[in-house]
């Protein structure tokens, strides 16, 4: 009971508080009236709202006639006839019909019956129909309670809210956008993604209507739009993206509305709607960004395009991004790069590493994309009016150590490509910064593709120009060759293109100098390498200008000096260095080389070096070797030489080749020969080492070579 007589007493309660509050609006408002504005039914509603119409003219014109008064009638006929009167009667007017909407907001906008909530909502809509010019005043007594509903549960409820608010904007029009605006920006946003397809429609029109008010008022404030529009853009919703680009596209038409202003506080959330999976929307982003682009084109000089390329590396770097925002964004950054190269370079670093991720893809069109832009920004960094100081050479080396590691042929090759101009930029720079990709470089000289290496060897050939790095590069390369057999079968290829790019004098002479350190143990590791060398001087027709060299050494001072340079190395091979004394027209030292195979152990390995030379012998390099042979009587000890191989040959096809080749020489010739050994020794009297030291230093390398065999 007391429980009971409690919740009568709060009732009452509050009955007597809005009794109060709107005592002298009551009166003027019938119980029917209500009924009808809370009825189900759309027809009782409506008369509703057109009685609320009435109601709000007669209080705003005859506020005398609708209230009690104790004016007597001479003293109402003064009052009508004084303004200050008049102007309090209009403002007890207004006041009266503040305290109406008051009224309809508590009593059913605010109530908990969906019907009377709709009913209210018609209510303040016929309210502002009836206010008409004057609307702007009430605009804080219409509007909040009207948004409120646009979050109700109940769909029909939203949609009446958005009706209402249709016919508040339409009567106020530009009134409501300095205070209003937001509120109701943001209640359209949500309604856009309404799950009720009726609520979305209402809101569609409601949307058109405020579209049009905006793009017609002259004084609308952009700067308070786009914060609003910041914190929406980056949404997932369908319809909410779909509405945010309508607003853009609307704002972006108005002559006197520079979007390009405030592009980058939405630009990326236009770029994630690419990734979205409704074909229309993806499109209309697309569009958007066309035309967004079309506008930087033609003025381009004036905008601050800094924030705006640190959004396309960020879209061009995303990885979970879709493809087409990847491609989209190295397009623009490729049009930057056309528009001025002035204001992109400062990100060229950054922008290389970017677009570098995707020269591998898969997808085409981002393939030729990473392609294009690539090209053009490497087309300005060449270009000789691009400063050097523009260049951030430490940070591009670094991109170019992490693309040169990559799996992906294009990958590498762009980064050997791009440490090829900055080498042709500015080489000292470039120095300062080298050991951040030097290993890598060398490391890159056992990729797989010819390409790479190729591309690789140009760049450490412009590296070695300076004599440090030439010594080291050549160490280093060597130190690969031992630890990479695969690598080693390459040297060939590696040598001929080196000789290509650098002296190949110098490069055989410093391989020279590194083989007769020390600190080379493995002594067969060196053998094989030199006999590696022996055959690409041998072969190489890069290497024609070098063999000529050595041939002339006996009558060439410079000739004589690379042969004994190369004599000392060679000598870690037998047969290498018997094949480079006859090259050299070296008989004499290469007859007696022949005769000190007798201390040799002749092995498999030996003999097959022998069937090779043979062979060599038969081959162009050697044809004024074979000349030779017409005048036995001038070149005994080459006949010595011969013979001597012939006798260390068992039974094979060499033996064969030479046994024929050498019957064709004269046997009455042969048998003058004794006396000629004597003047052909005197040619070799000049020579700066005497082939007694020469044959000297054969043998203790042979030595050295045995016995490092012998303690394995």
């Amino acid at each position: 009971m007391q429980n009971s007589s409690s919740t009568t007493s709060l009732a009452s309660s509050s009955l007597s508080t809005i009794e109060n509050e709107f005592a002298d609006i009551i009166p003027h408002i019938n119980q029917t009236l209500i009924r009808n504005l809370s009825d189900k039914l759309k027809d009782k509603r409506k008369s509703g709202g057109e009685e609320i119409e009435r109601l709000v003219c007669k209080l705003l014109q005859t506020v005398d006639s609708e209230q009690p008064t104790t004016t007597t009638p001479s003293a109402t006929t003064t009052i009508d006839n004084s303004d200050q009167n008049q102007e309090e009667k209009l403002r007890k007017g207004e006041l009266l019909v503040k305290k109406l909407i008051r009224y309809l907001t508590v009593q059913l906008v605010d109530s908990i019956q969906p019907n009377m909530k709709k009913g209210g909502l018609w209510a303040l809509g016929s309210c502002s129909v009836a206010l008409y010019k004057d609307i702007g005043k009430y605009l804080d007594d219409l509007i909040p309670p009207i948004l409120r509903c646009f979050g109700d549960q109940d769909a029909k409820v939203r949609f009446h809210a958005s009706e209402s608010m249709y016919n508040v904007a339409k009567i106020a029009r530009g009134k409501i956008i300095p205070n209003y605006f937001h509120m109701i920006f943001d209640g359209l946003c949500k309604l856009s993604g309404d799950p009720d397809s009726t609520v979305q429609n209402a809101n569609v029109v409601l949307d058109r209507l405020v579209k049009d008010i905006v793009t017609e008022d002259e004084n609308f404030n952009v700067d308070q739009f786009i914060p609003e529009l910041s914190k929406r853009i980056n949404t997932n919703d369908p319809f909410i993206r779909q509405f945010l680009l309508s607003w853009i596209v609307i704002l972006d038409s108005v002559p006197d509305i520079d979007l390009l202003e405030y592009l980058p506080h939405f630009l990326s959330g236009i770029f994630d709607m690419l990734s979205d999976p409704n074909r229309e929307i993806i499109n209309q982003a697309k569009t958007t960004l066309e035309e967004f682009l079309s506008e930087i084109e033609c003025s381009f000089d004036a905008i601050d395009c800094g924030p705006l390329i640190k959004i396309l590396i960020t879209h061009c770097e995303n990885v979970p991004g879709s493809t087409l925002a990847k491609q989209i964004a190295i397009f623009w950054i490729y049009k930057f790069l056309q528009f001025d190269k002035r204001k992109v370079l400062p990100y060229h670093a950054q922008i290389i590493g970017a677009i570098l991720q995707h020269i591998s893809s898969n997808e085409l069109d981002l393939r030729n994309a990473s392609t294009n832009a690539n090209n053009e920004i490497m087309r300005i960094i060449e270009d000789k009016s691009t400063p050097d100081q523009m260049i951030s050479f430490s940070d591009v080396m670094r991109v170019i150590k992490t693309e040169i590691q990559k799996p992906n042929i294009p990958n590498r090759i762009c980064a050997l490509k791009w440490c090829h101009i900055l080498l042709n930029k500015n080489l000292d720079r470039v120095m300062k910064h080298i050991e951040i990709i030097f290993a890598l470089l060398l490391k890159s000289l056992s990729d797989p593709n010819e390409d790479v290496v190729s591309l690789d060897l140009q760049v450490l050939a412009i590296i070695s120009t300076t004599e440090e790095n030439f010594q080291k590069f050549l160490r280093s390369l060597v130190q690969m060759f031992q630890n990479d057999n695969n690598l080693l079968a390459k040297a060939g290829f590696i040598f001929r293109k080196l000789s290509v790019m650098l002296n190949p004098e110098k490069i055989f002479k410093e391989l020279a100098n590194i083989l007769l350190d020390t600190k080379q143990s493995n002594v067969e590791f060196t053998s094989t390498l030199v006999q590696t060398l022996n055959m690409i001087l041998l072969t190489s027709k890069e290497l024609l200008g070098l063999r000529n060299s050595i041939k002339k050494c006996k009558t060439s001072r410079e000739g004589q000096k690379l042969f004994f340079d190369l004599f000392r190395s060679w000598c870690h091979n037998s047969i290498a260095t018997l094949t480079l004394c006859l090259l050299a027209n070296q008989y004499e030292l290469a007859s007696y080389l022949v005769s000190s195979f007798s201390e040799v152990e002749v092995t498999v390995e030996f003999l097959t070096q022998i069937d090779n030379l043979i062979q060599l012998l038969e081959s162009p390099i050697f044809v004024d070797l074979r000349l030779q042979l017409l005048e036995p009587q001038k070149h005994s000890y080459l006949l010595k030489t011969l013979y001597g191989l012939l006798m260390l040959l068992p039974q094979s096809t060499a033996y064969s080749k030479l046994s024929k080749r050498l019957e064709c020489v004269n046997t009455l010739c042969m048998i003058q020969t004794a006396g000629q050994l004597k003047a052909e020794t005197e040619e070799n009297k000049n020579s700066e080492e005497s082939i007694e030291e020469l044959l000297k230093h054969f043998k203790t390398m042979q030595s050295k070579f045995r016995t490092m065999n012998e303690s394995d």
